[in-house]
């Protein structure tokens, strides 16, 4: 049974999709609307001169394709654990460092981070791709970009011979060091299921060339209904 598409564009990026779709998922694939899941793995960090790697656990939730929350803790070895926050209600900004009050902003730049990066882990779990809003425009055999026309942002994919996702880049804003940079998430070959989901075993995040954090996920709940206060820190 052919996987099933309602978003728009080239033939050749739809028929991209949906091998992509059947390589992860086969013939039956889940729907994906609200989305929790943890990660487990390491986070490059800089420590005073020095850039390290130190482990880090993550929680992220996801209400596609408007809203998302990361809630990240790393513990340098000695130190203590920092914690931190990132959401995106689908028009602000929210973040919180350790134990204070949370960071609002509406600039663009911050607003259009966290939409485009929420789209990137859209593309990563390809199905919330498949919805008709989406425009899928071709660009080689292996690769195409999916652009959401709710919030005028798209996501590149490339995919392997096998036809099983290798990465997924957008160029946003770098929160750390507010400059504009290439944001890519790529995906190990080998895939596990996570609780019923089949799910990438290594999931890497760079910034350009940079490597930002490389996790594992270990725990995945799907479809259940996050409330607003979630993604507003309320």
């Amino acid at each position: 049974m052919t996987v099933l598409l309602l978003a728009r564009g080239d033939p050749q990026a739809k028929d991209l999709l949906r091998r992509a779709i059947e390589a992860r998922y086969g013939f039956s694939p889940p729907a994906i609307d609200h989305l929790q899941i943890d990660l487990t793995g390491r986070a490059r960090i800089k420590i005073g001169p020095i850039n390290t790697w130190v482990p880090v656990d993550i929680t992220a939730h996801f209400r596609f394709p408007t809203a998302s929350r990361w809630d990240f803790a790393v513990k340098p070895v000695g130190l203590t654990i920092q914690r931190g926050i990132e959401a995106f209600d689908g028009s602000t900004y929210r973040y919180l460092r350790g134990n204070g009050s949370p960071s609002v902003s509406e600039e663009e730049d911050m607003v259009n981070s966290l939409q485009r990066r929420l789209w990137a882990m859209a593309a990563v779990l390809l199905t919330p791709l498949g919805e008709h809003f989406v425009q899928l425009h071709w660009r080689d055999n292996h690769s195409f970009n999916a652009h959401n026309t709710m919030i005028d942002d798209g996501v590149y994919l490339h995919l392997r011979e096998d036809n099983t996702l290798e990465r997924v880049e957008v160029p946003c804003l770098n929160p750390d060091n507010q400059q504009q940079q290439l944001f890519s998430l790529r995906l190990s070959e080998d895939q596990t299921p996570v609780n019923d989901i089949m799910l990438p075993r290594k999931i890497s995040a760079l910034w350009d060339d940079a490597p930002y954090f490389e996790v594992v996920p270990v725990r995945v709940e799907n479809s259940m209904a996050i409330p607003d206060e979630v993604f507003m820190l309320t």
